[in-house]
């Protein structure tokens, strides 16, 4: 049992922070052994608005996750999101100066890293996906190695986020005493919880729709190749009501709960939604169907701009697969009604399933991404060496720049 390795991740979202914890035996068994969920404070679409807020969300999870292990806690594998990620493409080439001899791993590492594009001094560089490769005149391969060739070309997907943005999730989860091993792109974890390996290869689009962003990724021939943010998401849908109606968010919340649905014409016009009103024992209460309409609008609405980023991304038609649709609100009954009013094709639903030791409860599409950052900690142990050493990198600059300054201080006092 103790020679079992323990993995963890944290989902730190607009409305929940969600803590999993996993033990994956010696012969690759994986049981989810903690989770943790805690009200999100101090997040909005995406970006840290009030650091301590976050911090003592983080750590309400993590106790939760914690509680009845008696071992050390691992690093956390921490999922990004939020309008100031962008991405982008690049390419590399490198030259074999021995001729026809096959290209070796090295080479392959080689020229995936010459491909990492230069970013400001403001941005990090999140992930970088190889596309496909060309050895000489032969295009489209997944792997050269073994390959001869003279010239090797890589076409690469880039992630890029905002440093500081980036920096405020780590230090959210740092201040609740846990080490960052590695961030992910939310909805490329999300994609291990949910997306078939048939889908990844036919082509597919990933909708997550979370509590303050929508993330798209588009998945071709198996690889992600274009991502976006929309800062849309289930808080708008909950704020849309606050206004119509004049009542807190935690009552809207409630009514969107209890009565929500996507198509107002499948509601009876003449049933109503009773919450909790301001007064204690004075339920408020709302024509299900006009509150329906203003749900309908918000979908309405996102489903428009989701068409537009596919269309920006270079699709002129749907990936064979379709649309797969995550996230919290993705729930709302009626939602793949509507959705097939607006996009043709094949669609579903996704939820995480088949992982040993998930609670029933966070078997739900709202909890893809939590799962898909637990997942995507597990199957890249490479990615968490990488920013551990990015990460050190970066304090070591940060800390002679410091002393720099310090100097010039000094050298300079009278």
């Amino acid at each position: 049992m103790m020679n079992d390795k323990l993995y963890m991740a944290i989902d730190v979202g607009t409305t929940k922070v969600c803590t999993l914890i996993a033990r994956v035996s010696s012969n690759a068994e994986l049981e989810v052994v903690g989770t943790g969920v805690a009200p999100s404070r101090g997040m909005k679409k995406g970006l840290v608005v009030d650091l301590g807020a976050m911090q003592e969300s983080v750590r309400d999870s993590l106790k939760m996750a914690s509680w009845d292990l008696d071992r050390e806690l691992p690093k956390a594998c921490v999922g990004v999101t939020g309008t100031h990620i962008i991405s982008e493409h690049s390419s590399s080439s490198l030259n074999n100066g021995h001729g026809d001899q096959t290209i070796s791993l090295k080479e392959k590492e080689q020229v995936i890293r010459q491909s990492h594009p230069k970013v400001a001094h403001d941005q990090e560089l999140l992930h970088v996906i190889p596309q496909s490769y060309h050895v000489d005149d032969l295009q489209g391969i997944r792997n050269p190695v073994g390959l001869s060739g003279k010239k090797l070309v890589v076409e690469s997907h880039a992630i890029i986020g905002e440093a500081a943005s980036m920096d405020n999730v780590v230090r959210a989860v740092e201040g609740a005493d846990i080490s960052v091993g590695s961030m992910v792109l939310e909805p490329l974890a999300s994609a291990e919880a949910v997306l078939t390996g048939d889908e990844k290869e036919m082509g597919v689009v990933l909708v997550d729709i979370g509590g303050g962003t929508t993330d798209i990724a588009i998945f071709s021939d198996g690889v992600m190749c274009n991502t976006s943010v929309l800062p849309v998401g289930g808080f708008q849908f909950t704020n849309d009501l606050v206004i119509a109606y004049g009542i807190p968010y935690h009552i809207a919340e409630d009514a969107k709960l209890q009565g929500g649905h996507a198509l107002p014409d499948e509601v009876d016009a003449e049933e109503w939604v009773e919450v909790e009103g301001y007064d204690e024992g004075m339920p408020y209460r709302i024509r299900r169907r006009e509150l329906c309409g203003t749900l309908s609008d918000r979908a309405s609405e996102l489903l428009r701009l989701i068409l537009l980023k596919v269309r920006e991304a270079g699709l002129d038609a749907m990936p064979p697969a379709g649309v797969v649709f995550t996230g919290g609100a993705s729930n709302l009954p009626g939602w793949l009604e509507l959705a097939g009013e607006f996009i043709p094709g094949p669609m579903r639903i996704a939820a995480p399933t088949g992982l040993l030791g998930l609670p029933e409860d966070l078997q739900s599409p709202t909890y893809s991404t939590s799962v898909g950052i637990l997942l995507w900690g597990i199957r890249h142990p490479v990615e968490q060496e990488s920013y551990g050493r990015q990460r050190r990198n970066e304090s070591f600059k940060k800390g002679r720049h410091w002393l720099r300054w310090l100097s010039k201080f000094i050298g300079t006092k009278d």
